[in-house]
């Protein structure tokens, strides 16, 4: 039982050195992103004065830029929010394994895989 329980906790800890990794990159990719859309929110907004000064509808204009930057920083923050997600799950995964042993409905399911795989 004690080789299963030092698989088990070295797996963990990869595991819980992968989040930390991905939370690294995470983060990094984040101030990417959010630095492009600010670049896309300056140009939008550019543009938009341009075509204000060349006599367009100011409504109309104020409107689309609402809509263009909206989407582009709703686009991050719901990208962003599942990344987060899934780097909390990993790392959830990690505690668990890290701080219990297979329970017996876990070590059910195992097995009810491994026959199902078989069969």
């Amino acid at each position: 039982m004690e080789p299963i329980a030092d698989a088990r906790r070295e797996a963990a800890l990869e595991i819980q050195k992968l989040a930390e990794d991905f939370e690294k990159e995470d983060e990094a990719a984040f101030r990417r992103t959010r630095i492009a859309c600010w670049v896309i929110a300056a140009i939008v907004t550019i543009i938009i004065l341009g075509m204000m000064a060349l006599g367009g509808d100011a409504r109309y204009l104020g409107i689309f830029w609402l809509i263009i930057v909206g989407l582009i920083w709703a686009g991050y923050a719901l990208s962003s929010r599942r990344q987060r997600q899934q780097t909390d799950r990993l790392r959830a995964l990690a505690t668990r394994w890290l701080s219990a042993g297979p329970t017996v409905e876990h070590a059910g399911h195992a097995a009810r895989s491994r026959s199902s795989d078989r069969g």
